[in-house]
């Protein structure tokens, strides 16, 4: 508030003109004579406060407008001002306005004229309506309380730091997470809490994103994944910052979290599943050869057995009289079931390992199993194997027999082909399966239904090879698999 004060000793004229003066500008003031113990308050100060009218005069009045709590504090002020002990005064209090409500206001009084002995001799003040903006700040500080509690109780560290980069925040998970307590930090650059490899171009990246007018993004983007605890440690982090403009500058805040188990976890489960990949390819192999070694046996040993007793029994058909009809016909259901057994014997060795993947290479193993599954499964099959596939070695070759086997089966088995085609080409340092077939085409569910041993092995296969695969189906159109290989050193021709 603008007063007009008039100087000390100022004749009453001269009051009056100040007065009128306050009236003009609508300015609730008071006016206290200290020596004659009387009081002008103007038409706005008692139009909006509830004085009591008959008594508008008397000093002693305000009290009884004055809130009970802020009397004590009013009063020592009036004391300090009265006496002389101070020459001006302000306070905030709350008044009783003509509605009855309380509002808040901030009252002002100072020493407008003294005696000869220098006492004071009258005091002139105001009172000015703040409730409004006393309210605000009220309602800012809670809003400010709330979110200092949302910021202590997060989980993630919140750092805010200003123009110069300067930490302005740090809550209670940054102190846990950093070892610092919150005042070790205020006001100390960021940099305090990187690795020192990070000091001279952190400055420049965080400049840069207050330029790009994007407001938040990953820290990770700018390769920032390490921080340093008060002790000196290094951790990995994963934060994103944001960015805000205030009256008095930018200000950039900063969210992270401690990823060192994730990090740790992480490891220890790539080192998991190396092992287990490292586990099944050894599983694997040795299945193999022990399925390799069975067959030669079941090829070998029972196979050469089951032809010497065909020859046998050729002979005793040979020598058997034309008129011992029951015995021969006991000799031709025997060579039934002898025929039969070989040519059980020769499938299963086969399942287990085909010799010919060993003697003639995969090329002749696919092709042998493309006639017996077609056959078996009344399909077409389109074969075709390039020169380089074809000569691929172990243990590469055994998987990828394995791989079209089990594709050949599921066509005939679930998908009921009537067309497949199955192409096996070397690009580059990998080999490309591919097998299609028109069938009623395999669905999303079924890549993730259990009990789908078929698909799980065609993927564990692929996967203890580090490759990929790819399976897609389109409904009453077919399926098609796709899968890539890395040739090893060894296993190329």
């Amino acid at each position: 508030m603008t007063e007009e004060t008039p100087p000390p000793n100022a004749d009453d004229a001269a009051i009056d003109r100040w007065h009128e003066a306050a009236v003009t500008a609508g300015l609730g003031v008071f006016d206290r004579d200290l020596v004659a113990g009387s009081v002008y308050r103007s038409p706005e100060l008692l139009a909006q406060w509830d004085y009591d009218a008959s008594t508008a005069d008397r000093p002693a009045d305000a009290k009884a407008v004055i809130h009970p709590d802020d009397r004590a504090r009013y009063e020592g002020r009036l004391v300090d001002i009265d006496s002389g002990a101070a020459d001006s005064t302000r306070i905030e209090l709350r008044m009783r306005a003509r509605d009855g409500s309380w509002r808040w206001v901030r009252w002002t009084a100072r020493i407008a004229g003294r005696d000869a002995n220098g006492r004071a001799t009258r005091v002139i003040g105001s009172v000015a309506d703040i409730h409004e903006l006393h309210e605000a700040a009220e309602r800012a500080q809670e809003s400010q309380l709330r979110l200092q509690g949302i910021v202590d109780s997060a989980m993630d560290a919140i750092i805010s730091i200003d123009e110069a980069q300067r930490i302005t925040l740090f809550n209670r998970a940054a102190e846990r997470i950093f070892g610092y307590g919150a005042g070790e930090v205020m006001g100390q650059p960021l940099t305090m809490l990187m690795p020192d490899r990070f000091h001279e171009r952190h400055p420049t990246h965080v400049d840069g994103f207050g330029h790009t007018g994007i407001s938040s993004r990953p820290m990770m983007s700018q390769r920032i994944v390490s921080a340093k605890r008060k002790g000196g440690e290094e951790f990995p982090i994963d934060a994103s910052i944001s960015q805000s403009s205030l009256g008095h500058g930018r200000i950039f805040t900063v969210i992270l979290r401690d990823v060192s188990i994730r990090e740790r976890t992480q490891r220890e489960l790539a080192q998991a599943r190396e092992d287990l990949r490292e586990l099944s390819v050894a599983s694997r192999t040795a299945r193999e050869q022990e399925n390799s070694r069975i067959s030669r046996e079941l090829h070998d040993e029972l196979g050469q057995n089951l032809t010497s007793l065909k020859m046998d029994l050729a002979w005793l058909e040979a020598n058997t009289p034309a008129d011992e009809s029951r015995v021969r016909r006991t000799l031709v259901a025997m060579r039934s079931v002898l025929d039969s057994t070989v040519a059980a014997t020769r499938r299963i060795s086969a399942d287990l390992r085909p010799l010919m993947l060993d003697d003639l290479g995969l090329a002749a193993a696919l092709e042998w199993l493309v006639e017996e599954t077609a056959r078996r499964h009344g399909f077409d099959v389109d074969l075709q194997v390039d020169e380089l596939s074809a000569n691929i070695a172990e243990p590469l070759a055994s998987q990828i027999y394995r791989i079209v086997q089990e594709s050949l089966t599921n066509a005939g088995r679930h998908a009921a082909a009537r067309n497949v085609r199955v192409h096996v080409r070397a690009i580059g340092p990998e080999i490309h399966l591919d097998v299609q077939d028109d069938g009623r085409g395999i669905a999303p569910d079924d890549l993730r239904k259990k009990g789908s041993f078929g698909l799980v092995g065609i993927r564990e296969r692929v996967y203890i090879l580090a490759g990929s695969v790819e399976m897609r189906g389109d409904p009453g159109r077919g399926t098609a698999i796709h899968v890539r290989l890395p040739i090893p050193a060894e296993a190329g021709s």
